[in-house]
């Protein structure tokens, strides 16, 4: 099930993800904790949803988010997808916007590890 996705951010893709802010009653069970969410490759990464205090509160997360974003060399404008599994596993994904055809047909989206 898609939790949420998004178009990154400059700062979604180097400090820290802003979570839609209408997922706050969502997370609000993880506050302070680490979530462990599991990526295309199968590793895990430690994500910590905190509530962004400055100005309008925002939920985020932080802890491995700033070094996933680096590994995955993340951009402004690639789209993230964020899902719960039925065993309650938590996935995610993000995609860059190509250019290119593969067999005569549009690839619009590919993974980041791919691009």
């Amino acid at each position: 099930m898609e939790v949420f996705s998004k178009l990154l951010s400059k700062t979604d893709s180097t400090n820290r993800l802003a979570i839609p802010t209408n997922m706050l009653p969502y997370f609000q069970k993880f506050g302070g904790r680490d979530l462990l969410v599991r990526d295309w490759t199968e590793q895990e990464w430690n994500f910590r949803f905190s509530i962004r205090n400055r100005g309008h509160p925002r939920p985020v997360f932080i802890g491995d988010w700033a070094r996933f974003a680096r590994a995955k060399r993340l951009q402004r404008k690639d789209r993230l997808i964020f899902t719960q599994l039925e065993h309650g596993e938590y996935r995610i994904e993000v995609f860059r916007k190509t250019d290119f055809k593969l067999f005569g047909q549009n690839v619009t989206w590919v993974h980041v590890d791919e691009a």
